[in-house]
């Protein structure tokens, strides 16, 4: 069940609903969590640019996924822990990452006791990406197709598909 508060009438209904359901939990434990309400990314946009790098793929003869992953690095977001602090791990230089962590952005390499490590920045998956990350990456993604010579939507097609507007 998801609820969105904004004033003390809100707040009253969860209350009056929790009361409703508290016979159906069957002395199970749950956790409720409250947090800042973020208006959800429009699977329409996840769609377009599942379109766009498909296009994309095929112009430059590579596959999807090469593609996705580029485009995730350059303008994706970077994971980040519940403090803010970016993630990212060091591995020996011989173990394929990339091959467990599809977003796991080679960032440089060092050596500790004689042994070389690569360290590494892991970004977000796009279907964890909020409307404002997601319209960044769409609008990145659109930039690449347009370069390319891709027909893309109008800038008010993609702005409506995203459901995001930029601040001037």
């Amino acid at each position: 069940m998801e609820l969105i508060l904004r004033e003390q009438a809100d707040i009253l209904a969860v209350q009056n609903e929790l009361m409703n359901i508290l016979p159906e939990l069957k002395n199970k434990p749950y956790i409720c969590e409250i947090k800042p309400y973020r208006k959800r990314r429009s699977l329409d946009a996840n769609a377009y640019f599942h379109v766009l790098v498909d296009k994309i793929a095929k112009t430059l003869k590579k596959s999807a996924d090469e593609i996705k992953t580029q485009l995730v690095f350059d303008y994706g977001s970077i994971a980040k822990d519940e403090k803010g602090l970016k993630a990212g791990f060091k591995a020996l230089k011989d173990i394929p990452i990339t091959q467990y962590f599809k977003y796991a952005k080679p960032i440089g390499e060092c050596i500790e006791n004689n042994k070389t490590f690569v360290k590494y920045l892991i970004y977000k998956e796009t279907h964890t990406l909020d409307s404002a990350e997601m319209a960044r990456l769409i609008d990145g993604t659109v930039e690449e197709a347009k370069q390319l010579g891709i027909e893309t939507l109008t800038p008010v097609e993609i702005e409506n598909l995203k459901g995001y507007k930029k601040e001037d």
